[in-house]
């Protein structure tokens, strides 16, 4: 049966062969636009879908021991550092009990089996065949500088307001004078980081390039700029977020089921193969799009949001900072070694929600900021070290397929997590 609530609480949908029944565990929910004890504010999406409005800012469902009043946020992509520092060596932490690191003890950096250390998942890829690309691709002509005089009004008519950000952007629809063709565009505003905004111009002319060569990595039309902002041109998606499908759908097919993850994966994996990891994989990230002129075909998914995006190799050193989405953050990412491991356990935390209706959590830890070794970064550490995450909720013991898949993904050590999206794609549940 599912359960109705406010505008701020998140239904809990059946899943195949789930009873509906209550779970201790932290409920789905939308993480808010701001944290009011922070003043972080959350970026939307890179295009949002059409009669979506405005994001709700609610706080976090709570369930058995969660902190009550604790907003959630995505890290701000200010955070985003584009200096490395090299790995540091420590003792890996004992198990412990389910409480919270103190702020003094802190994750290892290079400990054996972390992402640094000997025989780690960079030391696999290395060796496993994989064709690492040292040279930069070639790409398209993606920034468009408007001339003097010129406006963005020149060349497309803004309409309805969907998400404002505040400084950190806002997106809108609009119209393509052109040809009529509606659009999402969002407007950037340019930022005094001369780094960080040479590595953001890189990644958006590299995903200018891919260009239609993926069906479920949103396309990036073009990109304009004056003097003080960028305009970002993306296609208009008017099937909705993944998120509302989880809220909204009492039921879940298996097929269903196999096939949003299967498309989820082949988006990534499509990132991956051109050497970037998007590093905030979550069901807000992720939308539908339908064909207008065949009504029957299927959504598509499409991801979206690359504002947090980075180039990596197996080389890449690791990094102060981190971006992401507390609940969807893999341990190696709080500890600046963000690799294509870490998108997998995003979608596998996605799995289990598609699954069961439910977070994987009994409680998810706040983050005051995106430093590496900061006291909120060494508490989600060890709580997701010493998390015990629930396997025998329906409907996993009706799909051990599906539950063998989730928990790979979900693997606290990223070595022991699929190599790659690819390889995720080929276990059994997804190839039958």
């Amino acid at each position: 049966m599912r359960r109705s609530g406010s505008g701020s609480e998140l239904l809990s949908p059946k899943r195949p062969g789930s009873s509906g029944g209550s779970s201790p565990k932290s409920s789905l929910a939308r993480l808010p636009d701001e944290n009011p004890a922070t003043g972080l504010v959350n970026l939307v999406g890179m295009a949002v879908a059409e009669g979506s409005g405005s994001r709700p800012s609610s706080g976090s469902g709570s369930g058995k021991g969660s902190p009550s009043g604790q907003a959630l946020v995505r890290l701000p992509d200010d955070f985003v550092s584009y200096e490395l520092a090299s790995s540091s060596s420590s003792a890996k932490p004992k198990k412990a009990s389910l409480a919270l690191l103190r702020d003094g003890d802190g994750p290892p950096t290079d400990a054996p089996g972390s992402p640094g250390g000997a025989g780690s998942i960079r030391d696999r890829m290395k060796n496993s065949g994989l064709r690492i690309e040292t040279t930069k691709p070639e790409t398209t002509k993606a920034f468009h500088v408007l001339l003097l005089g010129e406006t963005i009004g020149k060349f497309y008519d803004f309409g309805d307001e969907i998400h404002d950000g505040g400084p950190r952007g806002r997106v809108s629809k609009g119209v393509r004078r052109s040809d009529n063709k509606e659009v999402v565009i969002k407007v950037r505003a340019k930022r005094p980081d001369k780094a960080g905004e040479r590595a953001w111009r890189e990644i958006m002319s590299q995903l200018c390039s891919m260009r239609s060569t993926s069906a479920h990595v949103l396309d990036i039309t073009e990109i304009l700029e004056d003097d003080k902002s960028f305009f970002i041109v993306m296609p208009m998606c008017e099937g909705g977020e993944l998120f509302n499908f989880l809220i909204t759908e009492a039921e879940v097919p298996e097929s269903e089921c196999k096939r949003i993850m299967r498309e989820i994966l082949q988006a990534i994996g499509h990132l991956h193969a051109n050497n970037m990891i998007h590093r905030d994989v979550k069901p807000e990230n992720i939308l539908f799009d339908v064909d207008k002129d065949c009504r029957h075909s299927p959504k598509t998914l499409k991801l979206i949001d690359f504002d947090t995006c980075m180039g990596w190799t197996p080389v890449t050193p690791k990094s102060r900072q981190f971006v992401g989405t507390p609940g969807y953050i893999a341990p190696e990412a709080l500890l600046g070694e963000a690799s294509p491991q870490s998108d997998l356990w995003s979608v596998g935390v996605i799995c289990y929600i598609l699954m069961t209706g439910e977070t994987p959590w009994v409680t998810i830890d706040t983050l005051e900021d995106g430093t590496v070794g900061s006291p909120g970064a060494k508490r989600m550490y060890k709580s997701l070290k010493d998390a015990v995450i629930d396997w025998d909720c329906p409907p996993w013991p009706d799909f051990p397929l599906a539950r063998d898949l989730c928990q790979k993904l979900m693997a606290f050590d990223a070595e022991e997590r699929p190599i790659s999206a690819p390889e995720a794609l080929d276990h059994p549940w997804l190839a039958i």
